[in-house]
C-alpha cells in the first residue's frame, strides 16, 4: 500500500476517531484505525462494537491496500510534520508515514463495518444539531454511573419537532426545537455517543441526514457515515412533570448577575465535605441571599430580582442552577411552590427550554 494525502484533511478526519478508539484489553484491535486505499478513495474505519464511523476522502494511490494502526500518535507526529501532504507506505510489520515509522497491527480478524441504508428521518445543519445536544448533555454521566438511564438523552422526532430530555434522578433538562421530519420516532442515546457526536459536529458546517431503527441510530454526511447502538430502557414520563406548573412564586433575575454570584459561593462551597457546592437560597423581598460554607470559609451573596409571589427559604445546588444559565444568553427565571418542590428554571421568552431541579434538604 502506497498513497499521498493532504495533511489538513487527515488531521481533521483522524481526529473524530480519537474519542472512538481506546485500549481494549479483550480485543486490542479494536483500538486501532483501519485505513484502505481502494478504487481511488481512502476510506477510514473505526469502532468500539457500539459506535462505529466511517470516512472517505480522497488521496494520490500508487498502491492499493490496507493497514490497522493506533491512532493517536499517528496523529500527534502528522500535527508536527511541515510538509504539505502526508504519504504513507506499508511495510513489513510497519507503516512509514512521511520520515517516521510506527508499528501496526493484524487486521485480519478486524470487524466487517456494513452501512446500512434507512429512510431518513430529518436532515439539518450539523452544527444547529451540536448546539441542541449542547443545551441537554450536560446532565448526562458518561462515568460513574452503573445506571444507563441517568447516562443517556432521550429523542423524540414528531410533528416537525425534536424533542430532547435527560435526567440524573436529581434533575431533568428538556428542549424543544422546529425542525422538519418525516417520521414519528422516540429513541434513547447513549451518553458516549452524543458526546462524540457533538465534539465531531460542533466544528463542522454541512448538512446531515438522520436515520434510526429500533436499535440503531445512523447519521450520514459528506463521505462520512456514523452509527450507533441504541438503549433499550424506559424513560420517565417526563411530559407530565414539564407540562404541570403549579408553582406560584416566580423570581426573574439578570443573568450575569446571578452567575457571577453563584461562580463566587460555588469557589467556597466546593470544598465542602458535608455538602458539595451547596448553598442556602434566601429570596426575600426584592433581593436573594445565597449563603454557604465549608471548613474553612463563609460567603455571602446578593442579587437584585423581581418577585412574585411569597418570600422562600431553601436549599440548591449552586452548580446544578449554574450548569443551566451557562447554556443561555436572557434573563433567568425561577418558579417554586414551596422549599420540598421541585423548583421550574427557565430563560426569559423562551418557553421550550425547561430545567426541573429538586431543592436539597438542609437547615433553613
Amino acid at each position: 500500500m502506497k498513497f499521498s494525502i493532504n495533511k489538513e484533511i487527515l488531521i481533521e478526519i483522524m481526529g473524530d476517531y480519537i474519542n472512538i478508539l481506546k485500549e481494549n484489553p479483550i480485543k486490542p484491535i479494536l483500538a486501532g484505525l483501519f485505513i484502505q486505499a481502494k478504487d481511488e478513495k481512502i476510506i477510514f474505519k473505526g469502532t468500539n462494537l457500539e459506535i462505529d464511523l466511517i470516512r472517505y476522502t480522497d488521496g494520490k494511490i500508487e498502491t492499493e491496500g490496507q493497514v490497522l494502526i493506533k491512532p493517536a500518535l499517528l496523529l500527534e507526529y502528522i500535527k508536527l510534520v511541515e510538509e504539505t501532504d502526508i504519504n504513507f507506505q506499508k511495510g513489513e510489520g510497519s507503516l512509514i508515514v512521511n520520515h517516521a515509522e510506527f508499528s501496526i497491527l493484524d487486521d485480519s480478524s478486524y470487524p466487517e463495518l456494513t452501512e446500512t441504508t434507512l429512510a431518513t428521518i430529518l436532515t439539518t445543519n450539523t452544527n444547529k444539531f451540536a448546539n441542541l445536544l449542547d443545551k441537554v448533555k450536560f446532565i448526562t454521566s458518561i462515568s460513574g454511573t452503573n445506571d444507563l438511564l441517568f447516562s443517556s438523552i432521550k429523542m423524540i422526532f414528531k410533528d416537525n419537532f425534536i424533542e430532547l430530555a435527560s435526567t440524573d434522578s436529581y434533575r431533568l433538562i428538556y428542549l424543544k426545537d422546529q425542525i422538519p421530519n418525516n417520521e414519528d420516532k422516540e429513541i434513547l442515546v447513549p451518553a458516549e455517543s452524543v458526546s462524540i457526536i457533538h465534539k465531531i459536529f460542533k466544528d463542522l458546517d454541512e448538512d446531515f441526514s438522520l436515520s434510526a431503527t429500533d436499535e440503531k441510530l445512523i447519521l450520514t454526511w459528506k463521505n462520512s457515515y456514523f452509527s450507533c447502538k441504541l438503549l433499550s430502557l424506559s424513560f420517565p414520563n417526563f411530559k407530565a412533570l414539564i407540562e404541570s406548573n403549579n408553582n406560584d412564586k416566580k423570581f426573574e433575575f439578570n443573568r450575569e448577575e446571578l452567575v457571577s454570584s453563584l461562580k463566587k459561593v460555588i469557589s467556597v462551597t466546593k470544598n465542602s465535605n458535608d455538602s458539595k457546592n451547596v448553598a442556602t437560597f434566601n429570596f426575600k423581598g426584592n433581593e436573594l441571599l445565597i449563603s454557604g460554607f465549608s471548613t474553612s470559609a463563609k460567603i455571602n451573596q446578593k442579587v437584585s430580582m423581581i418577585k412574585n409571589g411569597d418570600d422562600l427559604k431553601l436549599g440548591m445546588n449552586c452548580k446544578y442552577i449554574k450548569d443551566f444559565i451557562d447554556n443561555i444568553n436572557n434573563n433567568i427565571i425561577i418558579e417554586a411552590k414551596n422549599a420540598n418542590s421541585m423548583l421550574r428554571i427557565t430563560e426569559e421568552s423562551n418557553p421550550d427550554y425547561i430545567y426541573l431541579v429538586m431543592p436539597v434538604n438542609i437547615r433553613v
